[in-house]
């Protein structure tokens, strides 16, 4: 063999083993590339949060995850627990978590007040197992200001509401992931919420404000039937998560008397959308707290009868329990119906049966004189006036009553003929079948004399007049305004 050709061979053999140990190295590196894969994968899990702080009525929030080098943003719903929309999302078990309410698909958003509610969420702890369950506590990023008005005169109504004061901001950006708020401006402009409600309906009136470390001045501006009602004060530091309530009486002289106030330095929050209607109907239902609904619900206090689309007159779904008197018998609206339709004192609502000077015709709509117990119908009005010279002695009074019932009064005798027209099977409007059924004889506010009342049996439609105001124990069906 030619040294050539040995110099060749030994060339090839070098070569071969050259190409076998860089093979081996490639497949080594390949290999535990594989189970670096694999123990990674194993690390995977399906996520779920859980609220470690109650956001009551929070059914879908935002959650920020950084899991493998890359941040995304998952809706999640949920009450309590929380799991993704997505079914197959997976993370790793070294990802990091943060959260809000509302969800929000951006880091940072841009806001103008009025503002509403807005909470973070932060991780507390983790557990690790077929799932991976973060522990997340929600903190609203908000102070809240409460007002709660009231009046004498069950008619008012407020027009809206304005909050000034040079802690008051007006706008903001705000990163919903942090709770963080940055670059805020607009301060000492008024914040103004445009109410249009019956002022006695018993609603809150609340304002969302950016916290601020220090005590301020403020000024809140009512306007009520037209005429603005103003009240000055420092409030105290507003921090987040934290109520400040007033509680405020409409006064003389364009004032906002206060009548009550206090602090929460951790409210209780229930963010449970209200279903409330845009256009009232008959047969929607008034709640406890002013709202009209088109389902009834546990808050459910009458139901509408009388609407010109957005304010009327409700009918209390069931009887106040016990019987009550009218009251003393000095205590008057001063304003007198001998008779209930311009002849007769007493008589029995469309009665075909009975005597025609017993018999009262009655439909709403028909034009009775004002000065009749059928043609008055602010029943009210009667309430207000009777309700300012109550006195001392009325706790077992039908006025004890409205003292306790937002936005309620005592019927007068035309509002109750309504009533017991409405439940007849010839009024063809289904009132009968959505509140507790008439039975008995009812109160009204109606005064036949000075120490009188008209009463009437809601069963039989008799309608008298002879009921003392201090002795006869009725019944009571409040009505509502809205």
């Amino acid at each position: 063999m030619s040294a050539s050709h040995y110099i060749l061979g030994i060339a090839l053999v070098c070569s071969s083993c050259g190409d076998s140990g860089e093979k081996k190295v490639s497949l080594e590196q390949t290999r535990a590339a594989i189970e670096v894969r694999d123990a990674w994968c194993d690390e995977l899990r399906p996520v779920e949060i859980t609220a470690e702080s109650s956001i009551e009525g929070a059914d879908r929030i935002g959650v920020r995850l950084t899991s493998d080098g890359t941040t995304g943003i998952e809706p999640f719903n949920g009450s309590g627990t929380f799991r993704p929309e997505k079914p197959t999302l997976t993370v790793d078990t070294a990802s990091t978590v943060s959260a809000c309410w509302p969800f929000s698909t951006v880091d940072t958003l841009s806001l103008t007040a009025p503002f509403s509610d807005h909470f973070y969420g932060y991780e507390t702890g983790r557990a690790v197992g077929e799932k991976l369950s973060f522990q997340i506590k929600f903190q609203s990023s908000m102070a809240l200001i409460r007002f709660f008005l009231q009046s004498d005169n069950r008619n008012d109504m407020l027009e809206s509401l304005a909050i000034k004061g040079d802690a008051i901001i007006n706008r903001a950006k705000y990163m919903p992931y942090a709770g963080q708020w940055i670059e805020i401006s607009g301060e000492g402009k008024p914040v103004v919420l445009i109410s249009d409600c019956l002022l006695n309906n018993g609603r809150n009136h609340d304002f969302y404000l950016i916290p601020c470390e220090s005590a301020s001045d403020i000024v809140l501006s009512a306007m009520v039937n037209g005429k603005e009602y103003v009240f000055e004060t420092k409030l105290p530091p507003l921090a987040a998560g934290s109520m400040t309530q007033l509680n405020l009486m409409v006064g003389r002289e364009g004032k906002l008397i206060p009548k009550s106030s206090w602090v929460d330095n951790e409210r209780k929050t229930d963010l449970r959308e209200i279903d409330a209607v845009d256009s009232v109907s008959v047969g929607n239902y008034l709640r406890k707290d002013g709202l009209i609904v088109a389902k009834r619900d546990t808050l459910t206090v009458a139901v509408v009868f009388q609407t010109d689309g957005r304010h009327g007159k409700a009918i209390a779904i069931e009887d106040t329990e016990g019987t009550y008197s009218f009251g003393h018998r000095t205590n008057s609206s001063s304003i007198i119906f001998p008779t209930i339709d311009g002849k007769l004192a007493e008589g029995v609502i469309n009665d075909s049966s009975s005597p025609e000077d017993e018999m009262l015709i009655y439909k709403p709509g028909m034009p009775y004189p004002g000065d009749t117990a059928f043609g008055y119908k602010d029943g009210a009005e009667l309430t207000s006036i009777l309700f300012k010279g109550k006195g001392k002695d009325y706790e077992s009074s039908m006025l004890s009553v409205i003292s306790r019932q937002h936005a309620s009064y005592i019927p007068i005798l035309g509002e109750m003929a309504d009533a017991y027209y409405s439940i007849q099977p010839y009024a063809h409007n289904g009132l009968a079948g959505l509140i507790e059924p008439f039975t008995g004889e009812y109160l009204t506010c109606s005064e036949s004399s000075e120490h009188n009342f008209y009463g009437i049996d809601m069963g039989k439609g008799v309608v008298m007049s002879n009921y003392s105001k201090q002795y006869a124990q009725l019944k009571l069906r409040l009505f509502y305004l809205f």
